[in-house]
């Protein structure tokens, strides 16, 4: 080949690398540095850097509450080595989002998220996983990040540069937006229940898990006007206080689609009895008719697909629906002000409610639900700080007393509540201004399941609970059943109604009979007198 054409060979080559990774993969103008992934574009963006070019990639979840507190840092992790330019070693910061590419993240085994790893880009590209190094830095922070790089690349990074200036991205991580970080505005939280337009109030919503107006501006508005749009926000809230069965079945189509993109989970003795008793609570508790057969489905072919002795199940596993035929496409309740806020965790704690409050009466259903959800969470929720600070809870003192469906009932009722006081603490620890999480329900929704206490906050653990209360509001928000005998006026109502019923039947019935039974006596009267005759 001529000087010539060679020249013109390696500049076409060079420009199509160029175009690859520019095109494939985006770096986020509002984030310094950051390289953001798709399945697609991570081969070709590692092959377009030199080989020897340090990488440094997340692997995280947009719906993960972890990676939304880490976002931030993460992102000043980026902008420093974006600031320092080609001085050496010169790292690249890139991150995917396993939620939308499990199968990449499932190459790089990668089991929980947020996941780092660290490695040249010749490595990363071939997807040479084992060349790779995990990076575990003391704390999720960005100065413990590059700390970590520091003593792995052996190298001294300028301190003074990873100083903490305040803009690493907005909000905390868990659900804040940059729409969301004003001290006026709300906080969405890991849970919660879903949010209700209000008609006629512009951008206004309200979450009956917090039972207060959330406004899509900060400031505005005086507070006889904040305090009637929160009154008619409740009001909306009474009439429609039941859970959103849309949520719920996304909930249960996205937590089976995460489970079988991740083949790393499906793996071990552990994992198949916690994926056969997740499935046998669907199938007996499920309040969607096509998720319950579903799991049924799937249940009755585990031991074929997964067998008692192999560590792992077969690829058909993956075949299977968990809701065939579900016209669920987006969250209703569950949609935050973003597609990474709220869905698919606050779809999660709305499931094991609704599953708790459908458990049958039996002495030890409670049991059953507690080991099928730690089964689940312990198993298959990728979010590693959240699976673990679940299952420290669920392997409490009080976890022990859960038997029957009213200790269920109210354990994740709890647990939930307690959940919302940590991102209140929190919250308030990085910000004393910003909005809290208060406790669900608010009273808006059961005015009767409070004592009431003056001077205690919406989010104090010190608010005084009518368990009995909680316990028939539980039942009819997540299964519409009731307690007849504990439900007041209206229930005996009800039961004086279903009497009157009973006693209206019994004298038709009694009516009936009587008229067979004259109707039978003349004719026989009239018979006898012909024969007479």
């Amino acid at each position: 080949m001529a000087p010539g054409s060679r020249l013109q060979a390696t500049a076409v080559l060079t420009l199509l690398l160029y175009l690859a990774s520019h095109c494939t993969a985006q770096l986020d103008q509002g984030k310094p540095g950051l390289l953001e992934l798709t399945a697609g574009s991570f081969v070709a963006s590692f092959k377009a850097l030199p080989e020897d070019r340090w990488v440094l990639v997340e692997f995280y979840a947009h719906w993960c509450p972890a990676c939304k507190r880490f976002q931030p840092e993460y992102e000043k992790v980026a902008a420093f080595f974006a600031e320092r330019g080609e001085k050496e070693p010169v790292v690249t910061v890139a991150r995917l989002d396993c939620a939308d590419h499990g199968d990449m993240c499932g190459i790089f085994k990668v089991g929980g998220y947020p996941t780092m790893k660290l490695g040249a880009a010749a490595d990363v590209a071939a997807l040479a996983v084992d060349k790779l190094v995990t990076v575990q830095p003391a704390a999720r922070k960005a100065d413990a990040v590059i700390a970590f790089l520091a003593k792995q690349l052996d190298v001294k990074f300028d301190a003074a540069s990873t100083a903490d200036d305040g803009s690493g991205g907005a909000g905390d991580g868990d659900s804040r937006t940059a729409s969301e970080s004003g001290s006026s505005t709300a906080h969405t939280h890991e849970g919660g229940s879903g949010s209700i337009t209000v008609r006629g109030a512009a951008n206004r919503k309200l979450d009956p898990g917090r039972g207060r107006a959330e406004d899509g501006h900060a400031g505005g508005g005086t507070d006889a006007e904040a305090e009637a749009a929160a009154a008619a926000a409740g009001a909306a809230a009474a009439a429609v206080a039941a859970v959103d069965l849309n949520d719920v079945e996304g909930a249960t189509i996205r937590s089976w689609q995460y489970i079988v993109a991740s083949p790393l989970l499906l793996q071990g003795p552990e994992a198949r009895q916690g994926l056969k008793d997740w499935m046998g609570l669907l199938a007996g508790s499920h309040p969607v008719d096509r998720c319950r057969v579903g799991a049924e489905g799937l249940q009755g072919a585990l031991d074929q697909l997964w067998p008692d002795d192999a560590d792992q199940p077969t690829p058909g596993l993956s075949n299977l629906s968990i809701c065939p035929g579900t016209p669920f496409r987006d969250w209703h309740g569950c949609a935050g002000s973003t597609p990474d806020n709220r869905g698919y965790t606050c779809g999660l704690w709305e499931l094991f409610h609704t599953l708790a409050a459908r458990l049958p009466d039996s002495e030890n259903s409670g049991a059953v639900w507690l080991a099928a959800i730690k089964g689940f969470v312990g198993n298959y929720f990728q979010c590693t700080e959240c699976a673990q600070h679940f299952m420290l809870h669920a392997g409490g003192e009080e976890a022990l007393r859960v038997v029957d469906k009213r200790s269920a009932c109210l354990w994740i009722w709890k647990a939930h509540n307690m959940v919302n006081r940590r991102l209140a603490a929190e919250d308030k620890a990085e910000d004393p201004a910003s909005a809290s999480h208060p406790q669900f329900p608010p009273a808006t929704l059961c005015s009767t399941c409070r004592h009431e206490v003056q001077g205690v906050a919406e989010d104090d653990e010190a608010i005084q609970w009518d368990e009995d209360a909680v316990y028939r509001f539980l039942l009819n928000y997540y299964s519409g059943q009731q307690l007849e005998a504990e439900a007041g006026p209206a229930g005996l109502q009800a039961r004086h109604t279903s009497w009157a019923d009973v006693a209206l039947v019994a004298g038709l019935v009694a009516g009936c009979l009587y008229i067979v039974l004259r109707r039978s006596g003349q004719y026989s009267l009239r018979k006898t007198v012909s024969r007479s005759l």
